[in-house]
């Protein structure tokens, strides 16, 4: 079973050289790939194209304060509140249409914690190839932007972890998708008490049928990697790869009403195995269902892992406790959302919602509600001269 899923994802990899050969799409737009994403939600379409930012130089001002209360009464996770803000400004310099030059600070403050948990400064280099392909070196377009789904990726690590690092190719066309990315999580020095982190990860969607309901073939990929040569650790060399497969189907209509189904098959292996891990190879079956109208979503899926763990996913997902002595070789859950999303002016977003986990094997029902704000303006400093 574990190579044929292997199989699967090495075909959606070479979905872009099928995406080409049929691929017809002119730029319109001075050849600048730009990709709309919306946060803290599935409702994407790597097709919507939006108007390119030629400035010169433009100032970007991004705040995001969060409450999220998890109100978990399990023996997998216990229960605990983020309350705080986020805030990143960030300066990009445009030499020529094809290159952004980009700086920026993260602040990350969580209310009542006396100490900054993130205070730093951060770089890239954004080169755009082609209308379709784009390099980027620095900071990334990371967590949400990804689009993994929970047992592979948390989404609260928007919150906790929300800068990620290293090296990312995104390719957007008409008919395909694709984004791979290196985070480097943890560096080493020679003799360094710690071992190195890294992370790679992959998803492609190719759109197989685009009639009324649209419908992509999708997969998606997460390598976790700690170990290193040069360091002074004891710690054991380990490898672990979560993987999906699987269809998407979406129906949208404007800005009235949304429809998305998700249904894939998730697998878990370790590559390099460690005493501390309780499984090698383990399985899961995701089905989600998100329907929208206007500014109101409403959620609804099912989870079924068999000795499945993630290691940056949900851990609500996984079959490994963070108590090892509540480890399962099982898990099936019903979750459900009901959210309230609106966007003022363009420029602020307020969300509000719920989402609740019902563990069908024990009767457990955990959940949690959260509101946020964001405000994301974009200001020309210098506009570019037009000939």
């Amino acid at each position: 079973m574990i190579k044929r899923v292997y199989i699967l994802l090495l075909l959606a990899l070479l979905a872009p050289l099928v995406s080409a050969a049929q691929d017809d799409y002119i730029a319109t737009q001075d050849d600048v790939m730009v990709i709309v994403r919306p946060i803290y939600s599935d409702e994407y379409d790597f097709l919507t194209l939006a108007k390119p930012d030629t400035s010169k130089l433009s100032l970007h001002i991004y705040e995001h304060n969060f409450f999220k209360n998890n109100e978990y009464f399990g023996d997998f996770v216990k229960g605990y509140t983020l309350i705080g803000f986020n805030f990143m400004p960030e300066i990009t310099y445009r030499p020529w249409k094809k290159l952004e030059v980009s700086a920026m600070w993260n602040v990350l403050k969580y209310h009542g914690y006396d100490n900054f948990s993130e205070y730093k400064p951060y770089a890239r280099i954004r080169f755009h190839a082609t209308n379709k392909f784009s390099l980027t070196l620095g900071y990334l377009d990371a967590h949400v932007h990804h689009q993994l789904i929970e047992p592979i990726y948390n989404p609260e690590r928007y919150i906790t972890n929300n800068v990620e690092n290293g090296l990312q190719l995104i390719y957007s066309g008409l008919r395909y998708y694709g984004d791979l990315w290196l985070n480097w999580e943890k560096f080493i020095l020679w003799d360094d008490p710690w071992q190195e982190r890294l992370a790679v990860g992959h998803i492609s969607k190719l759109l197989v049928l685009d009639g009324a309901i649209k419908t992509h073939l999708t997969g998606q990929f997460l390598i976790c990697h700690r170990g290193g040569q040069i360091d002074a650790s004891d710690g054991q060399v380990q490898t672990l790869e979560n993987g999906a497969i699987g269809f998407e189907f979406s129906k949208y209509n404007g800005s009235s009403w949304y429809f998305l189904m998700k249904n894939l098959f998730v697998q878990y292996h370790a590559i390099d195995r460690t005493n501390d891990l309780p499984y090698f190879d383990g399985y899961g079956i995701y089905n989600k269902l998100l329907a929208r109208y206007k500014d109101f979503g409403f959620v609804c899926g099912h989870w079924y892992g068999n000795m499945f763990i993630n290691f940056r996913g949900d851990p609500l997902f996984s079959c490994q406790a963070i108590y090892k002595e509540n480890n399962r070789n099982k898990r099936a859950i019903i979750f459900n959302e009901l959210y309230f999303n609106h966007k003022y002016n363009n420029i602020l977003s307020l969300k509000v919602g719920i989402n609740t986990f019902y563990n069908l094997y024990n009767s457990d029902l955990e959940y949690y509600y959260m509101i946020s704000m964001i405000f994301d303006g974009n200001f020309n400093i210098l506009k570019n001269k037009r000939k």
